[in-house]
């Protein structure tokens, strides 16, 4: 590797971004119609959807982290709902057709995305925002972890090859071959819009890169269970089942579930019957938190490692039918490390005996780390769903849904969870190809007036600290 001086990383990075805005200027002038915008996010998708078991292998082998099931299902499936979702919908020429009255919305292109993606998620997360930006006519150079730098690059180039077997420049897509920390700031100080699928220190690269930014939040789902939902055993298999898909490295997985106390051993039979292991000592307990936050930060050890790997961490014996690990954490918030984010297949369940109370555990969790993220209920009360959904601050709130959301709802799909001011976030929905385009609003003048005349209005007095009366 070439010794990272700032005049090498300057330099490097300059060629990636002068390469990639050849490529978008080429694509912005010449694919002006909806259909050849769109075959270029279809041939990417594709690719990636068809090398899904070679690039999951390559995944785990390098990171060390989740299963090929997992990587393989996000590829699949991210690659996939996001052509559903993009496909035909306008992102080129006139988009709007005065919707508002007297005016045309036409889109057009940001130019060259800078794109931060982690080491937890590290093919998902390109396709996704190669996607994005292609289905808008922007370039997107890819910024990956050093621990999934081999990966990336194998990705990126799928996708280049994939552009070229249609005629499309390649260069709508770079790599950075030689990932650091200085690498990846020079590229959100020469890119024009940054997007971050990461740690919280990435995130707050992006926005402090004085360039127009879209972060995630963290993640610390909670899934509350209303005490008189019906059938603990779907809830229980659904929890369990998300909770372990690619190791627990997903930021969208349950982290605790609040259960009526009343109830206690239904659930935890329909936990044991789902694939959890139940522990249940303390001392058990204890010893784990300390592995597991030997510190206030996580033990990367234990992340994206299965049942199995963790019971040997922990010195236990975990049967090899075995999901997830599962215990009882009673305490909320920055009472116990327990109730924070743990990217790996651990659950903790805590109970309740007003549903007033689940609501109050889950949002002190949430507020000490993970607001703005998501979560869900089991319940079919709406006066409580609304109740919940009123007072959660999450961006995503999903009825009888795992928390990642089912594949069968109608929010935008996405790799990048926005979490709004919560999670310290510039949107708090899902990122979307329509958040990456630049829009010019053409107004005509309209034949009636749309300004009316003072005695329209409703006029209120109020009294200023002075005592006299102004109108407002």
């Amino acid at each position: 590797m070439n010794q990272q001086t700032p005049e090498y990383v300057e330099a490097y990075i300059a060629k990636l971004v002068e390469k990639a805005r050849v490529a978008q200027k080429y694509v912005e002038a010449n694919y002006t119609d909806q259909k050849s915008v769109d075959e270029l996010v279809r041939v990417a998708g594709k690719a990636i959807y068809d090398n899904a078991v070679a690039l999951g292998q390559e995944a785990v082998a390098e990171t060390g982290m989740g299963d090929l099931m997992g990587k393989v299902g996000k590829m699949k499936i991210l690659s996939l709902r996001h052509w559903n979702f993009m496909k035909g919908r306008p992102s080129v020429g006139v988009i709007d057709d005065f919707s508002e009255p007297g005016v045309r919305v036409i889109a057009k292109p940001i130019g060259v995305l800078g794109s931060v993606t982690p080491s937890t998620n590290p093919v998902a997360t390109i396709i996704g925002n190669a996607m994005m930006a292609f289905k808008t006519r922007n370039a997107i150079i890819i910024a990956p972890h050093p621990a999934s730098a081999k990966g990336a690059v194998h990705t990126t180039q799928i996708i280049r090859d994939a552009l070229e077997t249609i005629g499309a420049p390649a260069d709508l897509i770079r790599c950075i071959g030689e990932p650091s920390i200085a690498m990846t700031n020079e590229l959100l100080k020469q890119a024009d819009v940054n997007i971050a699928t990461g740690g919280a220190g990435m995130v707050k690269a992006v926005y402090s890169s004085g360039k127009p930014a879209y972060g995630v939040g963290q993640g610390n789902c909670q899934a509350i269970v209303d005490e008189d939902y019906d059938n603990f055993e779907r809830a229980a298999a659904t929890i369990v089942a998300n909770r372990a898909f690619d190791q627990g490295v997903p930021c969208t997985g349950e982290q605790t579930m609040h259960v009526p106390a009343g109830r206690e051993e239904e659930m935890k039979a329909a936990l044991r019957k789902a694939g959890a292991f139940i522990i249940e000592d303390q001392s058990v307990i204890d010893h784990i938190r300390e592995i597991v936050f030997p510190g206030p930060m996580i033990n990367r050890a234990v992340v994206g490692k299965n049942v199995q790997q963790l019971g040997e961490i922990f010195g236990l014996k975990v049967p090899a039918e075995a999901k997830v690990i599962c215990f009882k954490v009673q305490a909320k918030g920055a009472e116990d490390i327990l109730c924070k984010e743990i990217l790996c297949p651990i659950l903790r369940y805590t109970t309740y005996e007003k549903f007033e109370d689940a609501v109050d555990t889950a949002i002190t969790n949430l507020e000490n780390e993970g607001a703005g993220h998501s979560s869900s209920i089991w319940s079919k009360n709406e006066d409580r769903i609304l109740y919940v959904a009123n007072l959660i601050p999450v961006g995503r709130f999903h009825i009888e849904q795992p928390t990642m959301g089912s594949a069968n709802n109608a929010i935008a799909p996405t790799v990048t969870i926005g979490c709004g001011s919560w999670g310290n976030n510039s949107i708090s929905e899902n990122l979307q190809y329509y958040h990456l385009m630049n829009v010019t609003r053409v107004s005509t003048e309209l034949p009636d007036p749309i300004i009316h005349a003072e005695e329209d209005w409703d006029v209120y007095e109020m009294r200023s600290e002075w005592g006299q009366k102004v109108r407002y």
